[in-house]
C-alpha cells in the first residue's frame, strides 16, 4: 500500500504547496502533468476567504510534534499501532505517518502560513472532490475521496490547519471502502489532545 499512500498524499500536499507559493506570488505547477494546479487569483482567494467558516473554540497545534498528535492508545483503537515515520510537509513543518498492512494515517500540521482553511478554500476547484463539513464542532473540508483514501483539512483555529490523509486497505476495518468515515475519527482523536488556543 506504500505506493498508493505516497501517490495520493503527494497530490493533496502538492495542492497545498501551490497555495503557499501562490500567496507569495510565485507560480506553481505539480511534478506530474496529470494533476495540474493553476495558481489561484487574488479575486478567487478573496471570494473563498469570505466563505470560510470561523473557528469558535480555537485550539493550538504550535509546539506539538506531528508524531505526538496521537497517543499510543488512540493508534491502537484506530488500528494503526506501529512505529511512526517522520517527514516534512511542503510548507516546511514536521509531518508524521503510521503505516500498517491495513491502515495508513498521515498528519501534516500547518501553523506557519497563517491562512487557516482559507488556503484550502482558495484551491477548491483543484481537488477531485471538495465537501465542507465539521469534525467535533470544528470547520473542516473533505477532499479527494477515493475508494480506499480520503483527505481532510480541519480548521483548528482561524490561522492553523490540520491536514490529514487516511488509507484503508483492510477488510477487517469497519470503514473499509468508506475512508471518509474514518478520517473524522482520526481528526477527532487529534483534537482531543490539543490545548486551547487564542
Amino acid at each position: 500500500m506504500n505506493a498508493t499512500v505516497n501517490s495520493v498524499m503527494h497530490r493533496i500536499l502538492q495542492t497545498g504547496t501551490c497555495l503557499l507559493l501562490a500567496a507569495a506570488v510565485v507560480a506553481c505547477s505539480p511534478q506530474t502533468t496529470s494533476t495540474p494546479t493553476p495558481t489561484p487569483t487574488s479575486t478567487s482567494s478573496s471570494a473563498s476567504d469570505s466563505a470560510v467558516p470561523k473557528v469558535a473554540s480555537p485550539k493550538k497545534l504550535t509546539g506539538v510534534p506531528a508524531c505526538q498528535l496521537l497517543t499510543t492508545q488512540q493508534l491502537q483503537t484506530l488500528g494503526a499501532a506501529t512505529n511512526p515515520k517522520t517527514g516534512k510537509s511542503p510548507w516546511g513543518e514536521g509531518s508524521c505517518e503510521w503505516n500498517t498492512a491495513e491502515v495508513a494515517i498521515h498528519l501534516s500540521p500547518d501553523t506557519t502560513t497563517g491562512k487557516g482553511l482559507a488556503q484550502t478554500y482558495s484551491s477548491k476547484s483543484k481537488f477531485d472532490s471538495f465537501q465542507p463539513t465539521t469534525v467535533a464542532g470544528y470547520p473542516s473540508v473533505q477532499v479527494d475521496k477515493q475508494d480506499i483514501s480520503c483527505g481532510l483539512f480541519v480548521g483548528v483555529s482561524d490561522t492553523q490547519v490540520l491536514s490529514l490523509t487516511v488509507f484503508i486497505d483492510g477488510k477487517g476495518n469497519p470503514d473499509y471502502h468508506n475512508p471518509c468515515a474514518f478520517a473524522p475519527k482520526v481528526a477527532t482523536a487529534v483534537l482531543a489532545n490539543l490545548p486551547a488556543g487564542q
